[in-house]
């Protein structure tokens, strides 16, 4: 039996033009425990009419918390046209927590994260969660977005990078570089040359990547084609709306 429950929307962040946070806590306030990385169903219903719309969200906020943040796109879908018109109060229902893509320890210490767009939210709780527990690893993070003003969660992730533990590392790598955009960083497609500059010991890396079917899809075969062993790839991925 799938569980629904209430939660008020506390708080919405505006993160690119067409990307927010939402910030939903639990009207009992009791936290979730779930694994970082896993994700939850959000359902609008209609009040009038009882109908309900519900999708998948990845959950960008680390354990034992009694909010749920999560990182949408809004695409004009059923239930983003929902959000696009959601105020702070609104009570939205969440039945949580599903998923196999789960950051594992256990797997080793050093990891590679490989985001494209608002793939970057499953990564957020897994870095939040590493932060929070100390947890003694080494994690580099590849976030591809397309243009500078598409970078989702920038000042969370420079934070995470000063910590000492875990030892984080973040290269953001805009795919549409424009002329007098001001991006001095990493450009183009995440590639094996990429890889080789950025993450030389990638063979002692167990690696996640989160994204667009399309983007994920290249990312585990670009794994798979520099000897990564399929059981050191953990992927998550949607297609469209």
């Amino acid at each position: 039996m799938i569980v629904k429950k209430p939660y008020i929307l506390e708080s919405i962040i505006k993160e690119t033009d067409n990307v927010n946070l939402y910030r939903f806590r639990a009207q009992d306030h009791a936290p979730l425990d779930f694994t970082p990385g896993m994700f939850a169903m959000l359902y609008y219903r209609d009040q009038a009419t009882g109908e309900e719309v519900g999708r998948a969200y990845s959950i960008a906020s680390e354990p034992g918390v009694d909010y749920l943040d999560f990182i949408i796109e809004l695409v004009h879908g059923k239930l983003t046209s929902k959000l696009e018109l959601a105020k702070e109060g609104d009570i939205y229902y969440i039945s949580a927590p599903y998923g196999q893509f789960k950051f594992d320890t256990s797997l080793g210490s050093k990891f590679l994260f490989l985001a494209g767009g608002t793939g970057i939210a499953p990564f957020l709780s897994m870095l939040k969660y590493a932060a929070k527990n100390a947890v003694d690893a080494d994690i580099v993070v590849i976030d591809s977005v397309k243009y500078p003003s598409s970078i989702i969660a920038k000042q969370d992730l420079d934070a995470l990078q000063a910590l000492e533990k875990p030892k984080i590392r973040c290269i953001i790598t805009v795919t549409r570089p424009q002329p007098g955009d001001g991006w001095t960083g990493a450009t183009g497609h995440i590639d094996a040359n990429m890889l080789a500059k950025y993450v030389p010991d990638l063979a002692e890396r167990v690696c996640y990547a989160c994204g667009p079917l399309g983007f994920t899809k290249a990312m585990k075969d670009l794994l798979l084609s520099l000897g990564m062993p399929t059981q050191r790839i953990k992927t998550e991925m949607w297609g469209e709306e």
